[in-house]
């Protein structure tokens, strides 16, 4: 049964840090909590801020950074971390740079796979602040984008605990023995071969800090938060043939009660906050109508019902290991492509998360700033049809399609079947009663839309006027029954991709 808590004005601004100001008379919030079960939790929504939002950037550095400048690979991560400086690092300069390209959430990658965490722990003294650059990167980084009116994300992706085991616990767990990749020992893994309840705990404490110290408006959570992905993989597998594998069903993962709570700790603070906040998670990892769910690399055929993430990694995964922290030999996919994906993940209810990797010292390569650069100048002139659109009845119409749908399949031959839009390819988006047709290559001089003919969707004098902005020559157009054709502009006006603005009556 749920119990309500009743709150003062008082008592809330206490627990935000502000002084109360005066106030007349005493408001009370009556604030029902999220309770630890799937259930309760799929009360909450994601806020119309992130269903407005379609363009995030996050930063791939640590250890890893260092063992790829440094070209070696086995290194262990404890190494590279005290090999690391980041002597360059200036959280405004990131900001300023995610800002100039258009982002409309930003924020650290906070965890990732080690047990290095990448703030200001009261838990551990293996972190950013106390080893390795001796710099609270998250905590910067939030103070920065709260300057802004980005709003400020926050991802995890470890369940490996190095340092003492939690607040209560001082067992000591040594990053070269009491956790690797493969190694399994008593202080990690209990006698049936899954985390021991200890263990958790202190997981869980690390991973409640991350939200108390930064107060996070969004969190995105992978690897070993749920883990249920390839489990799924398999067991549609395994159906297809009728067969079962039983260990192809072992996944090292986070407990359902452990998932839970963490849950409903996050959303309970943020009704404290006074905050709407977004949670993102891979596919499968917890029930659906929760959160939104994130596609890892990859893209999704079709318009979806429900808001959806791409975290894209800017590289090409073309040299492993670890391809989403910054290598040169991995190439960078240029603003045209990334600018498409964008409208074309837009047009099909998502937004793109892109990963934009620093060197080890914490700047950012030329070509990587020239290409967000790009991107952030497309969006400044065309962000009308992308920030705060929403889909159309149909996402677009031409012949490019993703051939490898879902995680993943944007890396796959090295990005060789990322698809290359053409003449005939067209996403739609709608704001505010327009619609917005976006011609992702520039077909000459006139262009044909089958989607918009008044026997369609449209009917007979919806169309009031057609524009293409960036452009002020008056464009002349026709609609029949079977398309709208739209004479273009002489001169383009813009590069990557180009946006007709469709007023209706």
């Amino acid at each position: 049964m749920y119990h309500k808590i009743i709150l003062t004005l008082g008592v809330v601004l206490g627990l935000l840090g502000c002084e109360p100001q005066e106030v007349e008379e005493t408001s009370r919030l009556e604030i029902e909590p999220y309770e630890a079960n799937w259930t309760s939790l799929q009360r909450h929504k994601t806020p119309q801020w992130m269903k407005d939002a379609k363009f995030g950037i996050y930063s791939h550095w640590g250890a890893q950074s260092v063992k790829l400048a440094l070209n070696q690979k086995d290194m262990s991560d404890k190494r590279a971390i005290e090999l690391w400086s980041g002597a360059k690092f200036n959280a405004k300069e990131w900001v300023e740079l995610y800002q100039r390209a258009g982002a409309q959430f930003a924020g650290p990658v906070a965890w990732h796979v080690n047990g290095c965490l990448n703030w200001d722990s009261q838990i551990t003294d293996w972190n950013s602040a106390k080893k390795g650059p001796k710099i609270d990167i998250y905590g910067e980084l939030a103070k920065e984008i709260r300057r802004t009116d980005m709003k400020l994300m926050a991802s995890f992706h470890s369940t490996a605990l190095w340092g003492k085991m939690s607040k209560a616990d001082n067992t000591h767990l040594d990053p070269d023995g009491d956790y690797s990749k493969t190694g399994r020992t008593s202080r990690v893994h209990g006698a049936e071969g899954r985390y021991t309840e200890a263990y958790m705990q202190g997981w869980l404490e690390r991973m409640k800090e991350g939200f108390e110290l930064y107060q996070p408006d969004m969190v995105w959570v992978d690897v070993g938060f749920g883990g249920t992905l390839q489990m799924e993989k398999r067991h549609l597998l395994e159906l297809g043939k009728r067969t079962q594998t039983e260990k192809e069903y072992i996944v090292d993962c986070i407990p359902e009660h452990i998932q839970m709570d963490y849950l409903s700790s996050y959303f309970n603070a943020a009704q404290i906050w006074g905050k709407e906040v977004s949670f993102a998670y891979k596919s499968f990892d917890i029930p659906p109508g929760i959160a939104m769910r994130d596609i890892e690399n990859g893209n999704l055929d079709g318009l979806q019902y429900d808001p959806w993430m791409a975290d894209i990694n800017m590289q090409q995964h073309i040299k492993w290991p670890t391809v989403w922290f910054y290598n040169p030999e991995n190439t960078i996919k240029g603003a045209d492509i990334l600018v498409d994906m964008i409208v074309d993940i837009a047009s099909k209810n998502g937004r793109v998360l892109l990963n934009v990797p620093p060197k080890a010292d914490g700047s950012f390569a030329e070509n990587i700033k020239e290409e967000l650069y790009k991107i952030g100048d497309w969006l400044m002139l065309n962000g009308e049809a992308i920030y705060g659109s929403s889909p159309w009845f149909f996402y677009g119409e031409g012949p490019a399609y993703i051939k490898n749908p879902g995680h993943h399949g944007q890396g796959k031959k090295r990005g060789e079947e990322i698809p290359i839009y053409g003449l005939e390819d067209i996403r739609f988006t709608q704001k505010n009663g327009f619609l917005y047709a976006i011609l992702l290559d520039w077909p000459g001089e006139e262009v044909s839309i089958k989607s918009l003919g008044y026997m369609g969707k449209l009917h007979p004098r919806d169309i009031k006027n057609v524009t293409m902005i960036g452009s002020k020559e008056e464009l002349t157009w026709e609609q029949n029954a079977y398309n709208l054709t739209v004479k273009l502009p002489k001169v383009k006006p813009c590069d990557f991709a180009y946006v007709l603005k469709i007023q209706r009556k």
